[in-house]
């Protein structure tokens, strides 16, 4: 198996395909990508198949980190039915992001969960924010908050946001 906090691959050989198939959902899910776990357990590719199925079922995210993009099989599940934000413009406005949860919110809109970094639109009884939702990495909180509009301004940032001319 391989170690989540060293990322040390321990496969053991003549592992079973239901066991190696399990320990390579468990490396997964802990972080490790699936091309060194299809290295270190020898997957073919009926067990990366299965083993791809069940991580994106399980942890959509981790799915998105983990398995390789390039790969035919990867993350082909987009419902469509939320927006995508549209890829950063030169000369955006970057926002002020923090940490400090306001509290809890409504969402009246967000965007599509099968990227890394999911946004949405809160209301607080008439004050709006835009949460930002993103994979653990370094340097970048999990969750942070800008805003603090009323509703047509707030409309305003969101379409900025989706349109790539406000991060």
């Amino acid at each position: 198996m391989i170690g989540p906090l060293s990322g040390e691959i321990l496969g053991r050989p003549g592992l079973e395909a239901g066991e190696r198939r399990a320990e390579a959902i468990q490396c997964i899910l802990a972080g490790t990508t699936i091309a060194e776990v299809r290295t270190a357990l020898g997957l073919d590719a009926a067990d990366e198949r299965a083993v791809a199925d069940h991580v994106r079922k399980a942890s959509p995210w981790m799915a998105v980190v983990t398995l390789d993009p390039g790969d035919p099989d990867d993350w082909g599940d987009c419902p469509g039915i939320s927006p995508h934000p549209g890829p950063p413009l030169p000369g955006r406005t970057e926002l002020f992001w923090c940490g400090e949860v306001p509290g809890l919110g409504r969402v009246v809109e967000h965007t599509c969960l099968c990227i890394m970094t999911e946004y949405e639109l809160l209301s607080y009884g008439g004050t709006y924010r835009i949460r930002r939702t993103t994979i653990p990495r370094a340097g970048v909180p999990t969750v942070s908050f800008t805003g603090g509009w009323r509703r047509p301004e707030a409309y305003e940032w969101w379409f900025r946001l989706l349109t790539g001319q406000a991060r």
